[in-house]
């Protein structure tokens, strides 16, 4: 055998055995350090409506008046920040549920891996099904709108995140409130608000409307209000930009849903935080020529929103 033959084989051999560490290296650059793992979230829903669930839950303030100041339902979604799919079912709170135990109303707590998420958070009034479809397309049934707050953003959940998170919730909704300055008359049943502005479906994304298509919402009014005097009625909607100006249609309805009086309100100017007042006898007809209102307005602060508008007659 010749030496270079011998030589040769020698190097074969010697990188035959070196190889299989050559890839083992490779490999091992390639690959990220692990990131995996899973922990519990704490969420605590803080301040809503300018004030705080600490100060509701006060030694001051019984049990009872706690729950009935508070929102009546609080729902936690779990959204993959990245693939927008819900990767959490949405975790429902209602007051009701909550009654000897308020402080736990406002506390969730979630396990998820590490990761990115958005965090949705509804705070709302009433007792209609809240559907959410996706985080452009919060709706409630028989598009009813209520009072409504919201949080809605991302966060990473990894080594060192912060488990305990702090939420305050943002109001998303304008208002309408008319007040009847006469009585309630014995025959009316129904108060009907048709809108031309805002819309019934929320956007957690952008905290407005979906779509500006109008609201048409209706309140019963129970027996028990018949010959009471400065009875409100407020409606609510949610806005396709912070502020906008449109016209509302109040029409008292009778049994059979007959049209017992109906006002007319032009040009009603509508702001997100805002509620919009108006004050004066409601039902009675006026001719049909003349416009209802000429809406002036002032701001005063009010403790449940941000600013009042109200309207002059």
């Amino acid at each position: 055998m010749s030496l270079y033959m011998s030589t040769r084989n020698i190097l074969l051999l010697f990188v035959s055995c070196l190889l299989p560490l050559l890839v083992s290296c490779q490999s091992g650059l390639d690959e990220a350090p692990s990131q995996e793992g899973e922990c519990t979230v704490n969420f605590s829903v803080t301040n809503y409506r300018q004030i705080s669930f600490d100060d509701l839950s006060s030694s001051a303030v019984s049990r009872a008046e706690t729950i009935s100041m508070t929102l009546a339902n609080l729902s936690l979604t779990v959204f993959d920040a990245d693939t927008k799919e819900i990767v959490s079912p949405t975790v429902l709170h209602k007051s009701d549920d909550y009654m000897d135990k308020p402080t736990e109303f406002s506390q969730f707590s979630v396990s998820l891996p590490y990761g990115r998420y958005r965090i949705l958070v509804l705070g709302y009034n009433g007792k209609k099904a809240c559907n959410i479809a996706s985080l452009n397309h919060i709706s409630w049934e028989d598009d009813y709108v209520p009072n409504t707050f919201l949080y809605c953003e991302e966060f990473t959940l990894g080594e060192g995140a912060n488990l305990n998170k702090e939420i305050t919730l943002k109001h998303v909704v304008a208002a309408f409130r008319v007040t009847a300055d006469d009585a309630i008359p014995a025959e009316l049943k129904t108060m009907r608000f048709s809108s031309s502005a805002g819309g019934t479906v929320l956007d957690a994304v952008t905290g407005l409307a979906k779509q500006s298509t109008g609201r048409t919402s209706e309140i019963s009014v129970p027996n028990s209000y018949v010959g009471a005097q400065g009875v409100d009625f407020t409606v609510y909607l949610f806005l396709p930009s912070e502020q906008t100006n449109g016209s509302y249609t109040v029409q008292a309805l009778g049994q059979g849903n007959a049209v017992l009086y109906e006002k007319r309100f032009n040009d009603v100017p509508l702001r997100i935080n805002y509620l919009t007042t108006w004050q004066g006898e409601i039902f009675v007809n006026g001719d049909d020529d003349e416009p209802n209102v000429q809406p002036g307005f002032n701001i005063k602060w009010d403790m449940d929103w941000a600013d009042t508008i109200r309207l002059t007659p």
